[in-house]
């Protein structure tokens, strides 16, 4: 096939694609040009070259279900934007839910007293030490408006929408990446020039850099391999340490090519064949090995931690 039919054949292909799907057909003049189209000359010996087209792509889903508050002047609507712009991250960075049938329901609660009732009414207990709360089985999120900072209680709502998002597209995740890419994803912000930019998290910089003076980090080796009982248990027991190094792994991972890299071949390891992420599989996929990645850590961790751009 010369170049001129390829053309035409990828044409026909992209305007059938966009609509509803029609017989394409191939065939012969009485010179032996090569012919395509939905009508063919009568009598004339065609063969059916119809595509296989896919379901387009549906966007994804967010309902505000409650609402007793409004983020001032531009804020709501932008903090929702930025839940669609985390779930293009997953997809794009991650490759995961490439069909878009992700959704995030949205329950903004004004008093704190509220929050625990709808807790309770949805999970059958409460606490009043959450600011946020994620269902994953409705696919909910709820934020009681719980400080004067309304950046923060932004910052609330796209942390535990992250949440609801990555449980439907990779429910098997670690609890450590789980709570990394929320942490992580929660200070994403759109520039006037439509660009997202993601920041460090202040108190997590600074308990990270200086636990690494102190010589008091727990290693990535020791912590990588803990399964997500052992997670939990740290969590319970310390506290802010858990969470902390989640953050700060997966923001460094997230900080270079070959670190995004890894991180969706872990999720594809999960989507495609049900692997969790191992030591063994995480030496293997970072070069020079787990050694080189605790070295680059460390220096990472000492680093200014610039934002990501994209």
């Amino acid at each position: 096939m010369d170049r001129r039919t390829l053309r035409l054949l990828t044409l026909f292909l992209v305007l059938f694609s966009t609509g509803a799907q029609a017989d394409i057909f191939q065939w012969q003049d009485a010179s032996g040009k090569l012919h395509f189209g939905d009508r063919p000359p009568e009598g004339a010996q065609t063969k059916t070259i119809t595509p296989n087209i896919s379901p387009q792509l549906k966007d994804l889903e967010i309902h505000v279900k409650r609402q007793d508050f409004t983020l001032t002047g531009d804020l709501q609507q932008h903090t929702l934007d930025n839940i669609r712009h985390i779930y293009q991250r997953y997809r794009r960075d991650f490759g995961l839910d490439l069909h878009g049938t992700a959704e995030v329901n949205v329950f903004l609660i004004e008093k704190q007293d509220d929050f625990q009732q709808w807790m309770v009414e949805r999970i059958g207990s409460s606490s009043r030490h959450y600011a946020g709360v994620f269902i994953p089985a409705t696919n909910e999120v709820a934020v009681w408006k719980w400080a004067e900072n309304e950046q923060q209680v932004a910052q609330t709502i796209l942390h535990e929408s992250s949440h609801v998002l990555l449980y439907q597209l990779s429910p098997s995740a670690p609890v450590w990446l789980q709570e990394g890419l929320a942490q992580y994803f929660q200070t994403l912000e759109t520039q006037p020039d439509g660009r997202q930019r993601i920041s460090a998290l202040p108190d997590a910089q600074k308990r990270i850099q200086t636990w690494v003076e102190q010589q008091r980090l727990i290693t990535l080796r020791q912590y990588l391999s803990l399964d997500d009982a052992q997670w939990r248990k740290m969590a319970h027991q310390l506290n802010a340490i858990p969470y902390t190094v989640a953050w700060a792994t997966t923001a460094f991972l997230m900080s270079k090519p070959v670190g995004r890299s890894i991180l969706r071949q872990l999720l594809q390891d999960l989507e495609k064949n049900h692997q969790r992420p191992t030591l063994q599989r995480i030496d293997h996929l970072y070069p020079g090995g787990l050694s080189r990645l605790e070295y680059d850590f460390f220096r990472w961790a000492q680093s200014d931690m610039t934002p990501h751009w994209y």
